[in-house]
Order: C-alpha cells, then structure tokens, then sequence
C-alpha cells in the first residue's frame, strides 16, 4: 500500500509537468541566473549581485541571494543541456519525488507504517506540491531541506548523544539559508525544539552548547556564502535585506493580503478532509498521553515526540502566512507540507484507532469503509483543484485571491 502511494504521487507530479505555458518573473530570474552560473561559473556570481544592487526596481523580484536552488538548477542545466526553466522544473519534480520518500521513511521510523500511508496518500495528491512541482521555483528545494532538518530533529530527539546527527542538521540549516530567507524560521523552529529537549530531558547543558555551537557555525557559513557570492560585505548584505523586504510590493499587497482566517480558509479551499484532520492531529499531538501511546504494537506509535515535531512545524508556518503581511499564497508552507499532511494522517489514524477500541467489529468495518472512501474522495477532489484551478487557468502564482477567484469563493 505504501508503495501504491508513493506510485501515485509519482504519477500525478508528472502528469503535467510539460505542459506550463508561461513562466512567472521568479521563475524567470532563477532561470537566467542559473543559465548564467551553468555557462560562466562562480565568477559570474559578483555581477548578478550588482546588477540586483544597481537598480531599486530589481528589488520586488528574488535576490542572487537565493543561491542554493540556483546552484541545483545549473547542475541541471550542465547535465542536460537546456537552459531554461525545463531545468529547474526538473529539480523540482524530483525533488518532490523525493520528499514522498522521505516522508514514508520518517511516518514509518517514528510512527507507524499506517500513519506513514496516509501522510504520503495526501501529500501525493497534495494541490501546493503539485502546483509547485512543475514550476521553476526553489519552493521544493526549500521544501525538502527543511523536510531533511525535521528529519534530523527527530533523529536528534530520540537520540541527542549520538554526534553525528548534528553536522547534518547544521549543514541543512546553512544550505536553507542560502536558499530562502523565511529558512530562519523553519531552522529556528527545529533547533528551538531540540533546545527544549536538551534543557527538559537530557538536562545537559554540554548538549545545549553543541546546538548553540553548531547554530553560530551554520549561520556564519551561510553569511559568507553570500558575502563570497557577491564579493563583498556591504553588497551581500544590502542584497539579503533588499530580498527579505521585496514581499512588501504592490502586487503581494494585492494578491496576497487579507484577515488572518482567510489563509486556513485558503486550506480548506484546496483540501478539506486534510485540513479537518491537520487539527485533530494537531490536537492529539498536544495531548500526548491522552490520545498516543509509545510502542510498536497496534494503535500505538514508535515515538510521540516527533508528532510535537510535525505540529510546531507546521503550526508555525501556518501563523506565519497568516499573521505576516502579504504572505497569503500556498508556496510560502512548502517547508510544512510533509508535516502538515503527517498530522492529517495522525489524525485519521487516531480517530479510526478510537472506533476500533470503542465500536464491534462490524461497525468498525464500515467506519474504515467510510474512511477509505473519504481518503479516496480527498485525493480525486485535490486533483481536480489542482487540474481545473491552477493547470487550466495558467496561474503563476498560488495566491489566496487567485484560487478563490477562480474557483469562485
């Protein structure tokens, strides 16, 4: 069954993967910079920095700062040939491919293979993951390195005195950072919990320092990437706050904007039985002792603490683009994808665990029917959204006014 789903996500990523027909202006500047960095090298780099620097309005489009996707979409471009955006619409189909992996591993590993078919059923027929998949952004190559850094948490979390976990977590914080600025919060948002681990269960403040080393190291790394890219300081750094303020534009005012509730809204939009079940899960993450057991039998899971993991994960990039001005768009949680359709599964476990316990069997066999019926109706509604909403419409963006618009509410 796992396999099925991983073959479904697979399927539906490559459905349309050659059949975009315009490209946004981020799509556009990742692909000249890469083209770019394909053909001349690292030398070139200094240049783009300048050229970004030299004119205020080059500033509402992404920075060279934003290097890490760059450098995958050149390697592309060097062993393909191309230098377009087939390229980095390859990186990111792959990419994605790769986070369904990932995901199954960590569902297994830490929770139960159950939980791990269910998150990978609904993050393979996920419409922001597929929307993102076929596009020329570093939103994937964000996407699954903090899928990486909240692998290495849980790693981290079930066994802190094992060293070489660390350099990982660090080396995937740094390569975040370089990749896209909001990566201090899903960096920070792991080591925040790992800190809590070391001061609440290992008491060890040797433990805690090696974070904190680790942490200075991995941000010092990431600065003078920059400052070696742009081959200065006070450019590199006049580049980093340029691209951090370019969400302010008219058009993220526009488009992008509204009361906090209409980003959940959005959710629902695109996913409802996912969204429902995110909550549920949430919840029962919270409160572990009530609603999860440890263990490897049934109706338990090998480590509650990675669902405290997923739901901070998640929950705090969901706040993010809520309460952050002109953040409202589907590719700003890329980071909180997995773990978001990780509490989703949590939740549709936990509740069919509790009809298993509570009902007899043949009433427990019609809830599970009901259930798969539910699951598969998500999946076929996704993928109608995905295909009638953002495919046919040429959207470019994956905005709150966008998708209500064309979906009409």
């Amino acid at each position: 069954m796992l396999t099925l789903a991983l073959g479904l996500g697979i399927a539906l990523r490559l459905s349309h993967l050659t059949d975009v027909t315009s490209r946004s202006p981020d799509e556009k500047v990742y692909t000249f910079n890469a083209a770019q960095l394909a053909d001349k090298g690292f030398g070139v780099m200094p240049a783009l920095f300048a050229q970004y620097e030299s004119n205020p309005g080059n500033w509402i489009y992404v920075s060279p700062t934003r290097f890490g996707n760059v450098l995958l979409f050149a390697g592309a471009m060097k062993l393909s040939g191309a230098r377009d955006a087939r390229a980095g619409e390859a990186v990111s189909c792959l990419l994605s491919i790769l986070s369904l992996g990932l995901l199954a591993w960590i569902g297994t590993r830490f929770f139960n293979p159950w939980i791990a078919i269910l998150a990978v059923t609904l993050l393979a027929a996920s419409v922001g993951e597929l929307g993102m998949a076929r596009r020329a952004w570093q939103d994937i190559t964000f996407g699954f390195t903090s899928q990486v850094m909240v692998w290495l948490t849980c790693e981290i979390t079930r066994n802190p005195a094992n060293k070489w976990l660390y350099p990982p977590l660090f080396a995937a914080g740094a390569f975040a950072l370089v990749t896209k600025e909001s990566s201090v919060l899903a960096y920070g948002l792991c080591l925040i919990w790992l800190a809590g681990v070391m001061w609440l269960q290992e008491r060890s403040w040797e433990k805690f320092g090696w974070l904190l080393a680790g942490w200075l190291i991995s941000l010092a790394v990431g600065v003078d990437v920059w400052v070696l890219l742009a081959g200065n300081t006070k450019l590199a750094l006049s580049a980093v706050n340029h691209s951090v303020r370019s969400g302010g534009g008219a058009w993220a005012q526009q488009y992008c904007s509204g009361p906090w509730y209409q980003f959940p809204y959005l959710l629902w939009l695109v996913g409802p039985l996912t969204a429902v079940m995110a909550l549920v899960g949430a919840a029962a993450s919270v409160f572990q002792r009530r609603f999860i057991s440890a263990g490897n039998g049934v109706g338990q899971i090998l480590d509650p603490r990675a669902a405290g993991v997923a739901a901070l994960m998640t929950l705090g990039f969901v706040g993010f683009a809520s309460f952050y001005p002109n953040l409202q768009y589907l590719r700003i949680i890329s980071p909180a994808d997995a773990t978001y359709c990780l509490l989703a599964a949590i939740g549709i476990w936990g509740l069919l665990e509790f009809a298993r316990r509570k009902t007899s069997t043949p009433l427990f066999r019609g809830v599970l029917a009901v259930a798969v019926l539910a699951i598969a109706a998500e999946v076929v509604s996704n993928y109608f959204t995905f295909t009638n909403v953002i495919v046919r419409s040429g959207m470019e963006e994956m905005s709150v006014w966008g998708i209500r618009t064309v979906m009409g509410r």
